[in-house]
């Protein structure tokens, strides 16, 4: 199979598809496509500095660096694959970060845990009952302007306090723990202030992002769509693990500013390619990730995943929504939609990669009660991902995309993440690493692809 490469690629091999792959890179209208359009997105966001966030959530200096992405992209058509360097062995930095993680979240899995799924289990039962009962029909999105729903909001909310209150304890301890012992590990090291330096700037970008309690109804609004899909027990029990294991997982294994140098990784995965209709491709994928209520025969398909997105219609009024995403641990996700690229400001770059046609979502993950990530996968399709630095519940930091690149239609899924060179950092065989993620989504592609591809899934 011929797959694209890129400056910070590392190469993976995908399972999707048997068959001999050519991708057209060719840019195409509704993407910019040319040096002069970039420095002109640039100009517009530097006269625009002063507002922090734009009508997809995202900060004026992310969308800077997805045009200084975006022209890097087409500057080096076609790519070039460069390996990523990987610790292959465990050295002390490794043993370190794994001693420290140990220390602070087994106690909390063993004391805190328990009482956050005790917590939780009133309020996303009562999300259930609000989706089987008062939602008694499939549809793309649950009505938020009725009294019944602002109610239900405001019961939420006074539920959510003392789970809240823990998991915002929990998270307080945790990152003061992540910078003493990071500042301890910093004065061994003579280049420690330097390295820090170049961290600091290569995570920029990714900061700033909205918060997350600024939109609590969408989150009680996915927490619903999720609930419905996977059940009551699962989804707690991944949704209470989700507020203990990914701060760690991202500010001290896989983003660790004062152990470890970081930088930009690249990974993508390209599946088997099908000859079916764009605007049926597009239906099918909102269907299984973005349809607050599925019919049954929809429902049980996706429940039989090991891997759960749902990134929910946003309000009328702007572009992205707090999504979610679910496995072993869920996460929390901000997704931009985009409908047509009428719709898209000049200020909002569609997508990075130049081999997608047609922009659907963008995903960002926000640390401080900020978003998360997930995939898609589909013809003409575009799903970007942002993980923002500042958002404590996504494992990673960085940008993902799922695309359908042109050509032969196939599924793609770049990912711009950073991460450490360590072995626990980015090695394939360490779960929840930024390499092991690349096979992980490797397994989902043809589940994905199946559903889109299908004929007999029900509308």
């Amino acid at each position: 199979m011929t797959r694209p490469s890129h400056p910070m690629a590392t190469k993976s091999t995908t399972n999707a598809t048997s068959k001999s792959i050519q991708i057209k890179f060719t840019p195409t209208m509704n993407l910019t496509t040319s040096k002069r359009k970039v420095h002109k997105r640039i100009r517009l966001l530097n006269k625009r500095s002063k507002y922090r966030i734009n009508k997809a959530g995202e900060s004026a200096a992310l969308t800077k660096h997805f045009c200084r992405l975006r022209q890097m992209n087409e500057d080096n058509l076609p790519y070039q694959n460069i390996p990523w360097d990987v610790n292959k062995h465990f050295e002390a930095v490794d043993a370190y970060e794994g001693i420290v993680m140990t220390m602070f979240v087994l106690p909390q899995l063993i004391y805190v845990y328990p009482i956050l799924f005790i917590l939780l289990l009133p309020p996303v039962a009562l999300n259930l009952l609000y989706i089987t009962w008062i939602v008694t029909e499939k549809c793309n999105r649950i009505r938020r302007d009725t009294f019944i729903w602002k109610l239900h909001v405001l019961i939420q909310a006074l539920l959510c306090i003392p789970a809240l209150a823990i998991a915002l304890l929990s998270l307080l301890v945790s990152r003061i723990a992540m910078q003493v012992f990071g500042l301890a590990y910093c004065i061994l090291d003579d280049e420690a202030v330097a390295r820090m330096h170049r961290n600091l700037r290569i995570i920029e970008p990714y900061n700033d992002g909205p918060m997350l309690l600024l939109y609590f109804d969408d989150l009680v609004s996915g927490v619903a769509g999720m609930v419905h899909r996977r059940g009551l027990l699962e989804f707690t029990s991944s949704f209470a693990l989700m507020f203990i294991i990914n701060p760690w997982i991202k500010y001290w294994l896989t983003g660790n500013i004062y152990c470890s140098e970081l930088g930009e990784r690249f990974v993508t995965q390209i599946g088997e390619g099908k000859d079916l209709d764009a605007k049926q491709m597009r239906r099918r994928v909102k269907t299984y990730i973005s349809r607050a209520k599925s019919p049954d025969t929809t429902r049980r398909y996706i429940a039989s995943a090991f891997f759960c997105p749902h990134f929910q219609y946003p309000p009328e009024k702007r572009f992205f929504a707090i999504g979610l995403e679910h496995s072993t641990i869920s996460a929390l996700v901000h997704t931009t939609h985009f409908k047509t690229s009428q719709e898209i400001p000049l200020s909002i770059p569609t997508c990075i990669s130049p081999t997608a046609e047609l922009p659907i979502y963008r995903v960002v993950s926000k640390p401080m009660l900020k978003s998360i990530d997930m995939m898609c996968i589909f013809s003409n399709i575009s799903v970007l991902k942002i993980l923002w630095r500042n958002n404590p519940y996504h494992i990673f930091t960085g940008v993902v995309e799922a695309n359908i690149t042109t050509g032969m239609h196939c599924p793609e899924h770049p990912m711009w993440l950073i991460s450490g060179h360590n072995k626990l950092a980015c090695d394939h065989n360490v779960m929840l690493s930024t390499g092991w993620i690349d096979t992980f989504f490797e397994g989902f592609l043809p589940h994905i692809s199946h559903f889109v591809n299908s004929s007999d899934i029900e509308k």
